[in-house]
């Protein structure tokens, strides 16, 4: 088998795919378990883009019988070439992001800012291309410039681990430093710029301007010249510039965040369908800066974005909404409030009603914030993820009120039970998919809510809900965070 399997890498190398893939075909005739052999094939069907890639090198990956660094690196590949497929898919079918209702015949819509639910099979998947990616860093010995921690940090981020992810993108761009020359300043500066992305998605904002601004030297040095020379190259900048102005708004520096969402917009024609999501951060930015002038400012540039589109944008009417509710603006409100729940997007719903609450709480008028929630639960009493925003309402109300949290977050525990048994379709995900991982975060928020609720009056039950959030997301941070607590406070009890 391994002479026809290395023919049939160099019919490959030399770009011959036929005789190649009869080459392969011979070794694995010879030796149906010799991994080589398979992953030529695999290599061979990533060369042609077929969708049996991925197959090909999980079978590969998973062969007791050898360990390939290059099987490891293409099976992860593939698994972040299908994610980015997969995510290029739902924008260009989202043209109901910025309609009123969902076009799906399932009467699903979707939030723009939303996250995406992976389906169970998508999501094991993803983390078994993390583990190839792990392995592949740990094994190979020609990763000098960092391609396989790159990789390993897209991944990362993909599963929502963003702090390990700017572990990978730092070593990738540490490394690539190491490997020297000019042809590394553009390999640096993306590293630099998804090193910013993943700091800010794991809160470290003064970090990520850091990042941001190394970005920026090496923009200055010449790397702008040679992405406005590819053609994607102009989309990159924008989002460079965008994630420069998040990082610069959460780290409070709101005068230079401010000028950056200026830049960021006046880019936007590179990424149409993202200016109005500019446009909503840009006066979220003018209102934080808190005058009377930029406020008005800011109302002003959002309803002057909300003209320029065809169809209602829910974000947009999110935020003019909240700025009403602040200003006790009841024009403002009345005109934003009905449109908001024509919206059949379970997402915006709940965050109508987070606004309510949080407002309520903020002016200290829990009753005001109960009967929000109350009255949006009336309407869907079997919508689980709204039984979640009461738990998190309640938890944030103190030791008082644990026990209503606690018994918020079992009502959600229990719908999720009784559609699992076919009672009644799961509300807050397609009903042929109960364990995709919008599922799954409401399942363990709620048992992570329960588990603290319940840590000071029986440590036996905390312990139950912590492990029961562990056991639904073993990769979450704050289930194991949740558990580890309960055991502690079991201990003291």
């Amino acid at each position: 088998a391994l002479p026809w399997a290395n023919l049939g890498f160099l019919y490959l190398h030399n770009g011959d795919i036929e005789l190649a893939n009869k080459a392969f075909s011979r070794a694995q005739m010879v030796d149906p378990e010799f991994v080589p052999g398979w992953l030529g094939q695999a290599m061979i069907a990533e060369t042609l883009g077929s969708a049996e890639a991925i197959e090909l090198f999980e079978t590969c990956l998973l062969s007791v019988s050898a360990s390939k660094p290059i099987a490891d690196y293409g099976y992860a590949k593939q698994v972040w070439t299908m994610a980015v497929e997969r995510n290029s898919r739902r924008t260009r079918a989202s043209s109901s992001l910025q309609a009123p209702a969902s076009k799906s015949g399932d009467g699903q819509g979707s939030s723009a800012g939303s996250k995406q639910a992976l389906s169970f099979s998508e999501q094991s998947r993803l983390v078994l291309g993390i583990y190839a990616a792990r392995r592949y860093v740990a094994q190979a010995e020609d990763d000098s410039i960092g391609a396989g921690t790159h990789l390993l940090g897209m991944l990362l981020e993909q599963n929502g681990e963003y702090e390990s992810a700017a572990e990978a993108y730092l070593t990738s761009y540490t490394q690539s430093i190491a490997s020297g020359g000019n042809t590394e300043t553009m390999r640096q500066w993306i590293a630099l710029t998804h090193l910013g992305r993943a700091q800010c998605g794991a809160g470290q904002f003064s970090e990520a301007t850091e990042a941001y601004s190394l970005a920026a030297e090496l923009l200055s040095a010449g790397v702008r010249t040679q992405l406005l020379a590819v053609q994607s190259g102009a989309e990159q900048l924008f989002y460079y510039t965008l994630g420069h102005s998040i990082a610069l708004f959460f780290a409070h520096r709101l005068e230079e965040s401010l000028g950056m969402f200026e830049q960021t917009l006046a880019q936007s024609e590179d990424a149409p369908e993202l200016r109005p999501y500019v446009a909503v951060m840009l006066a979220q930015v003018l209102w934080a800066l808190g005058t009377d002038e930029h406020r008005a400012l800011a109302r002003q540039h959002l309803l002057e974005v909300m003209s320029e589109q065809s169809t209602a944008f829910l974000p947009g009417l999110l935020t003019l909404f909240a700025i009403g509710l602040l200003q006790g603006d009841g024009d403002l409100i009345a005109a934003t409030y009905p449109e908001l729940l024509k919206a059949r997007d379970g997402d915006l719903r709940h965050d109508v009603v987070r606004l309510e609450s949080h407002l309520a709480l903020l002016r200290e008028d829990r009753v005001g914030g109960r009967r929000a929630l109350a009255k949006a639960l009336h309407k869907s009493p079997s919508d689980a993820s709204l039984w979640l925003v009461l738990a998190r309402f309640e938890a944030l109300g103190g030791s008082e009120r644990k026990s209503d949290a606690s018994m918020a977050a079992q009502a959600a525990l229990q719908l999720f039970r009784q559609a699992a048994r076919g009672h009644f379709s799961w509300s807050s995900a397609p009903s042929h998919a109960h364990l995709n991982s919008a599922t799954l975060d409401v399942i363990v928020a709620a048992s992570v809510i329960d588990s603290r609720a319940l840590s000071s009056s029986s440590g036996r039950a905390s312990k139950a809900a912590a492990k029961r959030a562990v056991m639904y997301q073993p990769w979450a941070h704050e289930a194991w965070s949740c558990l580890q607590d309960a055991e502690a406070a079991a201990a003291t009890n």
